[in-house]
């Protein structure tokens, strides 16, 4: 984008250059569109095309990012048959894959061939009551769609590229995954680097640990030296979790850097309706503290959201979560109501005073996961998994039945801990403009400046007592 951004040395008319970019993004495997809209949030960038093999993932994905006001291409299909012609006509303006197309390419290719979210009781060699984890998916060909992702990178060469997958990606084969990752990406001309993040750590209240890869061109790394890092965490669990915790409506630990809990996440939701079949208008929130998370999780007007509708529990469901009390698993489910497989977390509540565990695409089935209300007979309803994954209430899933609808939900990357990363990208990529401004742009702009009580401190003229031995030690870098 260099040549849209008047960043070429000869190029000496600061006129052209814009200096608080919007980045454009392309999201590969889009889903509903939860690692773009977390982009989105931070509003530094616009998704310029999303592709998925869902048409309910393409047409939420596209209908939600207009209301952010992006008006994203989409492509629906499986990636394996995207052409380079059907991309580049997507991009639209640009006619070339060597032109700077876009900024970033994201996405989370399928993880199931990686996961070993898996029954205990249910394949491999048994061991008690217990199946040994085997890898029985170790040669899906699901493992290796990230090859056509580096491919349509390899196309588009953006300037940073962000991979989501389970952390078993990791360690998948010994290594020799992430290694034939690495090596592809180093062929392509990119330095990446992969971490483990816990979504809870970022304000997410969800305890979702994702393997991510982060990689930048290496060009830049060697001109301009400036790496690219992940974000570091904004919360931390509470020390003092204590199950009196669960009676407080006033606990909305978020916005003082603690794991935000289900209580502050779907508490203030009114009770959930039997169908959708009603003036959402005339039914507004019911009075209850905010925070930080909460106003964002909350729709502007005022109005409830779709998809709060509560579906009764069969008969066995329904006995296995009345048995259970929070903070109960599986195994202490009696004798006479336990299935033959089942889940640690199967037909568990959750607890008001914790983040939710993590939500997948089958949250609207109480055996497969803590996905049982804390306190109430049923199972969580969609809105309430969408909030656990932190999307906001306006936005609005397009689905033919529950199971489309929790997939879209329980497959995305919860918006808040995408937004941490898309903000770190961010201040990557501005880094890189910085760097590039032509010798005659650089008269025209300027650092911040500092304030004026930083200055005297950064200058040592404030000392402790008057006395020179108790001067204060300050570490304060300038601005400027």
């Amino acid at each position: 984008m260099d040549a849209d951004l008047g960043l070429s040395p000869s190029d000496g008319d600061p006129g052209t250059i814009d200096y608080a970019p919007t980045y454009r993004v392309v999201d590969l495997f889009c889903g509903a569109g939860g690692l773009s809209l977390g982009f989105s949030m931070t509003g530094r960038f616009a998704p310029v095309l999303g592709c998925d093999i869902m048409p309910e993932a393409t047409s939420t994905f596209q209908a939600n990012h207009a209301k952010y006001g992006n008006s994203p291409a989409t492509i629906l299909g499986d990636i394996r048959e995207v052409t380079q012609e059907q991309l580049l006509n997507a991009l639209g303006k640009h006619a070339a894959p060597e032109s700077d197309l876009i900024d970033c390419l994201i996405g989370g290719p399928p993880c199931e061939g990686f996961s070993q979210n898996r029954s205990l009781n249910s394949g491999g060699q048994k061991k008690g009551v217990r199946a040994s984890r085997i890898h029985r998916f170790i040669d899906d060909p699901r493992n290796y769609l990230f090859k056509w992702f580096l491919s349509i990178a390899d196309l588009l060469k953006p300037r940073v590229i962000l991979i989501e997958n389970v952390p078993a990606l990791l360690r998948h084969k010994d290594g020799k995954t992430l290694d034939e990752v690495f090596s592809t990406l180093s062929a392509l001309g990119y330095t990446a680097t992969a971490r483990v993040l816990n979504a809870a750590d970022f304000g997410v209240p969800q305890m979702r640990r994702r393997a991510f890869l982060l990689a930048q061109r290496t060009d830049d790394l060697k001109t301009y030296g400036t790496k690219l890092q992940f974000p570091e965490p904004t919360h931390r669990p509470y020390k003092l979790v204590h199950e009196s915790l669960a009676e407080r409506t006033d606990w909305l630990p978020s916005d003082s850097g603690y794991w935000p809990t289900v209580w502050e996440a779907i508490g203030d939701l009114p009770p959930p309706t039997k169908d959708d079949d009603y003036d959402h208008t005339e039914t507004t929130y019911p009075p209850a503290p905010l925070s930080g998370l909460r106003a964002m999780l909350r729709n502007p007007d005022g109005t409830v959201p779709y998809n709060h509708i509560a579906r009764p529990l069969g008969k066995s469901g329904l006995a296995r979560v009345k048995s259970l009390l929070p903070g109960q698993t599986a195994k202490e489910l009696p004798e006479k109501l336990k299935p033959r497989s089942f889940y640690h977390y199967s037909y568990c509540r959750l607890s008001w005073e914790e983040p939710a565990r993590t939500i997948t695409k089958f949250a609207y089935y109480v055996g497969s996961g803590m996905y049982a209300h804390p306190t109430e007979d049923r199972g969580i309803t969609m809105r309430e998994a969408a909030r656990l994954q932190t999307y906001p209430d306006s936005y609005a899933f397009e689905a033919k039945n529950i199971r489309e609808l929790s997939a879209l939900i329980g497959n995305s990357v919860p918006p808040l801990l995408a937004k941490q990363i898309g903000r770190q990208i961010a201040r990557y990529l501005d880094d890189l403009l910085h760097h590039k401004l032509s010798r005659s742009a650089r008269p025209t702009f300027r650092l911040q400046k500092t304030d004026a009580v930083l200055k005297r401190m950064e200058a040592d003229e404030w000392l402790s007592d008057g006395q020179s031995s108790h001067q204060m030690e300050l570490n304060i870098s300038s601005n400027e």
